[in-house]
């Protein structure tokens, strides 16, 4: 081959080089990336905790264990799992997870319907000297003026012997936040199922609660006030909860139809530093 032949070979190899057509800014992200976002909203996220309640019908949740004094909860064949009344379950596994690590607690869950039952999905974060909790959602039901709320403990009673509420009476009551309001009508916590969350920074100072159904309709999202002692840290594992209380029978009120609370899955998310 002759030293012109290369030359216009190499000539026309660069032409085709230069009026190529360009690639799309951001070719080869990831769905949903493009070449100066963020990361997509999911990445970083590791899921350490997930029951989906798929065993048959009466069969109690291997992944929890029910609190003494109180009944247990059984799965319903169906997906769901049933705490009934009187029952506070809490997870076999209890988290402890470095500083700065955020954790994101979320469970869907259709709430009783009656105005004698107190049911929540909870935090506890249980160290003696330090104790804190987070009540993801808790409902005392329609027919109750307090209808459902978010909260943060810095204490709590934890005995079934406590005669007053001993958080309020050490000047530290929780912080609650009514939300019965923010659900639209004929879609409330015990009309249909939220997926209710609770997302935190161990070591942080605040909670971001939140609720939301199936299509992404998110009826609220709120963060509690600044207080590191409201949130869980790490001397100690923090465990979830499952309870469905009866309200005192001079608060009680009559109606309603489903006493259980029904919850379809749970499940903890953790982004580490």
């Amino acid at each position: 081959m002759s030293r012109l032949t290369r030359a216009f070979g190499l000539l026309t190899v660069l032409l085709a080089l230069v009026l190529a057509p360009a690639a799309p800014v951001g070719a080869g992200l990831a769905s949903g990336d493009t070449a100066d976002s963020e990361p997509a909203p999911t990445w970083g996220w590791e899921t350490i905790f997930y029951d989906g309640f798929e065993g048959p019908a009466g069969a109690w949740p291997d992944q929890w264990h029910n609190m003494p004094w109180v009944n247990g909860a059984a799965q319903n064949g169906l997906g769901k799992l049933e705490v009934g009344h009187l029952s506070q379950i809490r997870t076999n596994t209890g988290w402890t997870l470095p500083a700065g690590t955020e954790v994101r607690v979320t469970a869907s869950i259709l709430m009783p319907d009656t105005g004698s039952n107190y049911a929540a999905f909870w935090v506890q974060h249980p160290n003696g000297v330090d104790p804190r909790e987070v009540d993801v959602i808790e409902s005392y039901g329609p027919l109750k003026p307090a209808g459902a709320q978010v909260a943060t403990h810095i204490c709590y009673d934890d005995t079934p012997e406590t005669a007053i509420n001993a958080c309020a009476a050490t000047g530290r009551p929780p912080e609650t936040i009514p939300v019965t309001d923010t659900f639209p009508v004929g879609a409330q916590p015990w009309q249909a199922y939220w997926e209710y969350a609770a997302d935190f920074t161990v070591g942080g100072d605040t909670v971001l609660f939140s609720a939301s159904d199936s299509s992404g309709n998110r009826p609220y999202e709120m963060t509690s006030t600044p207080d590191a002692r409201r949130v869980p840290g790490n001397a100690a594992p923090f465990h979830l909860r499952l309870s469905n209380k009866d309200v005192l029978p001079e608060y009680a009120v009559p109606g309603g139809a489903q006493h259980s609370m029904l919850v379809d899955w749970v499940s903890v998310e953790v982004k580490y530093p």
